[in-house]
């Protein structure tokens, strides 16, 4: 057999091969979709839920952030800043890094390092903002854009407190 010919099959060979690992691929997302549209039509919900004592074992509003993500930390500083009041619910920074790696980025938020926690939520993109119940089912979910998502985002889920809301509403 003659090198261009062994080329020439061993070309045809791989193009097969990748085909069906394409065919593959697209019978795996035609099955998911399924399952998507079926949970859909049910209204069944997939639960997330975190270790109870993510957020204190009273619930409240989890960040989950990573340092190199610079969204991540303005986000951070927004929420630690909104948060402030004496009877805003609880909040914390959830990561998968060590406490060390965040000093002087918290914005007042304690630092949770939880590995089982962070695995429940490292498919979605950070930053993430969770509600959750005492617990730890998370309630409501949210991926902000900009910082600017956050206070309209806390508002709605009722996790500021009125004077937060007024100051806020006087500042703009």
């Amino acid at each position: 057999m003659s090198p261009l010919w062994a080329l020439l099959l061993l070309t045809w060979a791989a193009m097969i091969i990748l085909f069906l690992g394409l065919g593959a691929v697209l019978r795996e997302v035609r099955m998911l979709r399924a399952q998507i549209d079926a949970a859909a039509a049910t209204g069944e919900r997939v639960e997330i839920e975190l270790p109870s004592g993510v957020a204190g074992g009273r619930g409240g509003l989890v960040v989950a952030v990573d340092s190199g993500c610079p969204l991540c930390i303005a986000v951070v500083q927004q929420v630690g800043s909104v948060m402030s009041g004496p009877d805003s619910a609880a909040a914390v920074l959830l990561t998968f890094e060590p406490e060390e790696q965040w000093n002087g980025l918290t914005g007042g938020l304690p630092v949770v390092r939880d590995d089982r926690a962070w695995s429940a939520i490292a498919h979605l993109s950070t930053p993430i903002l969770l509600q959750v119940d005492g617990q730890g089912r998370v309630r409501r979910l949210h991926l902000p854009a900009n910082e600017r998502d956050v206070t309209p985002v806390l508002q709605s889920w009722g996790l500021l407190s009125q004077s937060e809301k007024n100051g806020r509403a006087n500042a703009a």
